[in-house]
């Protein structure tokens, strides 16, 4: 998207991808042409020393998170500025080998020119204005989701433009080019990456940022438009430390145990009383530590506050989100995850994938961020840095799991993160420890002494049957769709077209037994489902995936027990480590008496 410099006739200057708008929005009288990115614009009055830009008012400004300055704003300039900012241009266009053959003059922005560039009268409804600010308030939005928001408004891509420069020329958002340099490096502002490739351009040398590609590529040409916190017509404030636990009881789905209801009152004091920025909720997997975050959540949105719920898997988001929604009717809590179109609809409470999260600015007063030890989040810098940048400067993170990292201990070990546990599983029964069985699975008496051991687990529920690898599951599927003839087997992976599908019908009961990666280790909770963890001594896998895939079993109330069994044919350090840990939160589980199985 190209940006102009326009001027006034009392010598201030702003930038602007619309001139005509500016004399509507600003009084801006003049326009230097010809048009150029805005990374290119920012360098050339970078450069010059006697006129430092200002920055947009403080009150309207959130705190500046790395490498995200705010634009110039009408600085005043002296009576030979413009002839100065033609010269930069010019001089900038030939240093940088650019292939715009424009002559650079001044323009005056014609009143008579106006009905040719946008309709005024929709500009100026303050009834989609504020439509507009309900639904770009926290995001950041590239220049290929614009067609979102223009669908969503009704309105022309020129009229958005004018919408989104009078929200700057408020105070309230920002332009901003894709990349910023630091030094020699340049960083991505939407994913804080500076892996990207450069590649040559009519502007000159232009980079394409490789790490947040999956949500759509940008490069160094086109901007962001961040728009922070408005007071939109309509909303109300209220005040955090005036909320009372007791002023958060609603009717949810179920009833708290002893251990959920320390567990939540805990949390409640780290983030209301004791106003930790982190806290980790360490708790046994099938404890609950979804629906313990409820009065915590409630507490915000009775605030009129923003929550997200994010996960790193989607099967995690689509599973949480009806929890949710059943408990949290009055509020239209909005689901972001690949498998769906982009929704641009405004909403206190969202659920959404860490890719996802990439997408907001400064949004959230409370993120719970579930599975936070889970791939692809953990070890990834850029899906960190999207859930940093979605919070609030004043915000508070929640890290829900039931295995927590190395790292995030050892945060807790230097106190910047505070930690609340939730030993026990809600039923009050333990965590099946796993069982090991010894089969290499190669061989025909291999898959006969497995399907001993299947025929068993079936008599309790379906089977879940975890294998390493892709090519696994096309394999083993085919192996147990042979010798299960008489029942329904079937297979998925993380790039399976069919995978929601399978996941569904696999709910639903009308799948036997599922062979599948890692794709449903955590956050699900079937019925009477059973575990079997083939090539359990691979080396993909580390004790806390064994933790997790052992504890899908036993979950529900109607079924609290199960049994899940490692295939293995040799004994690894991860499986005596995730056998030990379970103990270790039964033990746990005991001594708060909280054990009734």
């Amino acid at each position: 998207m190209l940006f102009y410099i326009l001027a006034k006739d009392n010598e201030e200057f702003c930038f602007s991808p619309l001139p005509s708008a500016g004399l509507i929005l600003g009084g801006w009288t003049r326009y230097l042409s010809p048009g150029l990115p805005l990374e290119k614009l920012l360098a050339i009055t970078a450069e010059l020393p006697d006129k430092k830009p200002t920055v947009q008012p403080v009150s309207a400004q959130p705190a500046t998170p790395p490498f995200s300055p705010v634009l110039p704003s009408a600085p005043v300039i002296n009576r030979d500025f413009e002839n100065k900012l033609a010269q930069k241009l010019t001089k900038r266009m030939k240093k940088e080998n650019m292939g715009v053959r424009e002559k650079v003059w001044w323009q005056n922005i014609s009143r008579e020119a106006l009905p040719e560039a946008f309709n005024i009268e929709v500009l100026q409804n303050e009834t989609i204005y504020q439509k507009f600010l309900r639904m770009a308030e926290g995001r950041q939005l590239a220049e290929n989701e614009f067609w979102i928001v223009e669908k969503e408004l009704g309105v022309s891509t020129k009229e958005l433009l004018g919408f989104m420069q009078k929200a700057v020329q408020s105070g309230n958002a920002a332009w901003l080019p894709i990349f910023e340099q630091v030094r020699s490096t340049y960083f991505c502002r939407r994913c804080g990456s500076s892996h990207y490739e450069e590649w040559p351009s009519l502007y000159g040398d232009t980079y394409t940022c490789l790490d947040c590609r999956e949500i759509g590529p940008l490069n160094s040409l086109q901007i962001l438009f961040r728009l922070h916190s408005v007071d939109v017509v309509g909303q109300t404030q209220m005040d955090t430390d005036k909320c009372e636990p007791d002023q958060t009881v609603r009717n949810y789905s179920l009833e708290f145990t002893f251990a959920q209801e320390k567990t939540a009152g805990e949390l409640w004091q780290q983030v209301h009383r004791q106003k930790a920025k982190e806290t980790l909720l360490w708790a046994a997997c099938g404890a609950g530590k979804t629906e313990v975050c409820f009065p915590l959540i409630d507490s915000f949105l009775r605030q009129n506050k923003k929550v997200l719920f994010a996960a790193p898997r989607q099967d995690v988001v689509h599973d949480v989100q009806p929890r949710l929604q059943k408990n949290f009717l009055e509020y239209n809590i909005k689901i972001l995850s690949g498998a769906l179109p982009q929704d641009m609809e405004p909403s206190k409470l969202t659920v959404a994938t860490t890719h996802q999260v990439l997408r907001f600015y400064q949004a959230f007063h409370l993120i719970i961020l579930d599975e936070t030890d889970a791939y692809p989040y953990e070890g990834s810098s850029v899906l960190e840095y999207g859930i940093r940048q979605a919070l609030r400067p004043d915000g508070q993170i929640i890290c829900l799991t039931a295995t927590p990292s190395a790292k995030i201990l050892s945060r807790v070990k230097s106190r910047e993160c505070t930690i609340v546990r939730l030993p026990a599983r809600h039923h009050g029964f333990p965590v099946p420890v796993p069982e090991w069985q010894k089969n290499r699975l190669t061989g025909d008496r291999s898959v006969v002494k497995l399907k001993k051991i299947l025929l068993e687990l079936i008599t309790d529920g379906p089977i879940l049957v975890f294998v390493p690898t892709v090519a696994l599951v096309k394999e083993w599927t085919g192996v147990l769709k042979t010798a299960f003839g008489d029942l329904c087997v079937e297979g998925s992976w993380s790039s399976d077209a069919a995978r929601r599908k399978k996941t569904v019908l696999f709910r639903q009961g009308d799948i036997d037994i599922f062979v599948c990666t890692s794709i449903l280790e955590r956050g699900i909770t079937i019925k009477g489902v059973q575990v079997a963890v083939l090539f359990a001594d691979h080396a993909l896998y580390d004790a806390r995936a064994l933790v997790q895939m052992a504890g899908r079993t036993g979950r529900s109330a109607e079924c609290p027990v199960g049994r899940a069994v490692f295939i293995y044919a040799k004994q690894t350090r991860a499986m005596i480590e995730a056998n030990r840990w379970i103990q270790d939160q039964n033990r746990l589980a005991e001594e708060w008496g909280c054990l009734n199985g």
